[in-house]
């Protein structure tokens, strides 16, 4: 039998109960990685686990909220004492606070506190863990958000353009541990939030694909389903990508490619 991708590998995913995390977590479970979720959906998170432990794989739910140091350091404590390693780390957890030059300081701090400086402080958390493993491969969730001007998405795209650099960054930092950093930059993808507001246009997934704005906005012509950008991202987080490291993987459609 041929050996899966991630076998005898801790994944920790970050927004793991849902969309693109969700869609990672059982992507990483059927390459035979012991799967940590981190989430504040303490429902999606446990139904989860429970559906990947089911199936015969291993894994663990820890309630966590990236804007606590608090909650953090406990999920990486956790971690720790199941598993003793975390090979690998995604870090997906994000808040949509879509607003433009009118977002106020509260805003602000939200969406900064979360997706860029709970992002860097889960990756503190964990580094220490893989340098004392001899490596890993962190992957990122940045956008095409990172790169592109977009009406009303001032606050969202600031901290996905920190994205991009931070993975840069990272990766020159970590390289002589043996740690690559990547960043995946998805396109338009299926999650909830997209399902909420395309439906509040009056649109379904058929729909959606087809609108000019939403799916006509990709060169394929659709919105990306979750597994698609979990298949990039376990691409970067295997050893297929063992000469990868600090690049933007754009997951797109062809969206940013006009």
């Amino acid at each position: 039998m041929t050996q899966k991708r991630l076998t005898d590998k801790v994944a920790l995913v970050t927004g793991g109960g849902n969309g693109i995390g969700r869609a990672t977590c059982l992507r990483f479970a059927e390459e035979d990685a012991t799967v940590v979720i981190a989430d504040v959906d303490e429902a999606s998170g446990n139904q989860l686990a429970e559906e990947i432990n089911k199936t015969g794989k291993q894994a663990f739910f820890v309630p966590t909220d990236i804007s606590s140091e608090a909650s953090i350091q406990n999920l990486v404590k956790e971690t720790e004492e199941h598993f003793d390693r975390i090979d690998i780390l995604v870090n997906n957890a994000a808040v949509f606070v879509l607003r433009g030059i009118d977002a106020s300081v509260d805003e602000w701090q939200q969406v900064l506190q979360v997706n860029v400086v709970g992002t860097a402080l889960v990756t503190r958390s964990v580094v220490p863990l893989m340098k004392r493993s001899g490596g890993g491969a962190i992957v990122n969730l940045g956008s095409i958000s990172s790169f592109i001007a977009q009406r009303e998405f001032v606050t969202y795209s600031s901290t996905k353009a920190a994205i991009s650099n931070m993975t840069r960054c990272l990766a020159e930092d970590l390289a002589e541990s043996h740690i690559r950093v990547n960043a995946v930059c998805p396109g338009t993808v299926w999650t909830g939030i997209v399902e909420e507001l395309t439906r509040q246009q009056g649109l379904d997934r058929a729909t959606a694909d087809a609108h000019p704005d939403w799916g006509g906005t990709h060169m394929l012509r659709r919105i990306a389903d979750p597994r698609e950008i979990a298949n990039a991202i376990l691409f970067l987080a295997s050893d297929e990508a063992s000469f990868i490291t600090g690049e933007n993987l754009m997951v797109d459609g062809g969206y940013t490619a006009r």
